[in-house]
């Protein structure tokens, strides 16, 4: 199919729509315009893709953490937190077309395609449903599709959210709060100092390794887990001095954002993030 169109006139080169409307507007000049879905079986290429925005086209604009149904309550980005990344290849489909004598069956996918052969990374629509509803759309086919670029916002207002409970647990008035903001590092009678290391691996879903250093010369260290308020979740008393670490597991907590910090002889050392995910 070949089509052009020139001249200062609104118009396409081809115009496509699903209904009997031969009297289509055409708001511009453009080589191609549609009135209707369009569907692609193999890669799309494009320069760049711009979605309409205009407040002009909207209405019942509502703040986003007001707005999903599905959060019931809980926030963005808790609910976030539940959607589970996945790897995967895809599946060979096949296409029936009934000729005058016999059915043809033929491939979707040229299985020698990049699109068929690389990895893709993405979620799983059925899981992503039961969380935004509206962000998963089923075909006439009867499979689902998801609007990734409706996830944009919803990583944007999580990440807003993670900022203000970082800036209230910074200005919090709780013990753990106040002695984590007057120390970073201790160095008990200029010996070596109390450090404590990132736990790996961090995000985890089954348990995570906290790793530690402490000098001789400490008496009494902990290492304590707290939720993003600063309410202490779990102390753990820690006998041996030098390197250590404590396997802590996921089976103790539910999803979400961790602070945990290493007390020596009474002394907030350090506090480090960790996130569970389901």
């Amino acid at each position: 199919m070949f089509g052009t169109t020139y001249g200062s006139q609104n118009g396409a080169g081809i115009v496509g729509t699903i209904n009997n409307n031969q009297d289509v507007n055409v708001p511009g000049i453009y080589a191609g315009y549609f009135v209707g879905d369009i569907r692609v079986t193999e890669t799309t290429y494009t320069q760049t893709v711009v979605e309409y925005s205009d407040a002009r086209l909207k209405q019942n604009i509502a703040e986003l953490r007001t707005a999903i149904p599905a959060s019931k309550g809980v926030s963005t980005l808790n609910t976030v937190l539940q959607m589970t990344p996945v790897e995967y290849n895809l599946k060979q489909q096949y296409q029936e077309s009934t000729g005058d004598s016999a059915t043809v069956r033929r491939e979707l996918y040229d299985e020698k395609s990049q699109l068929f052969q690389k990895k893709h990374y993405g979620l799983i629509a059925q899981d992503l449903q039961e969380l935004y509803p509206d962000l998963v759309y089923e075909g006439d086919d009867g499979y689902l599709s998801i609007n990734y670029t409706g996830i944009i916002p919803l990583l944007i207002q999580s990440i807003k959210e993670l900022k203000t409970e970082i800036d209230e647990l910074k200005s919090s008035g709780s013990p753990e709060t106040k002695s984590a903001q007057a120390a970073t590092s201790l160095s008990p009678g200029g010996t070596g100092e109390v450090v404590l290391y990132q736990n790996t691996p961090n995000p985890f879903n089954q348990s995570t390794q906290i790793k530690y250093y402490l000098p001789p010369v400490v008496t009494k260290a902990y290492l304590c887990i707290y939720d993003l308020q600063g309410k202490q979740l779990k102390q753990i008393h820690i006998a041996e001095r030098g390197e250590g670490f404590q396997i802590i597991p996921a089976s103790e907590f539910t999803a979400g954002i961790y602070l945990y910090g290493l007390i020596a002889d009474g002394k907030q050392v350090d506090m480090k993030r960790m996130i569970f995910t389901d």
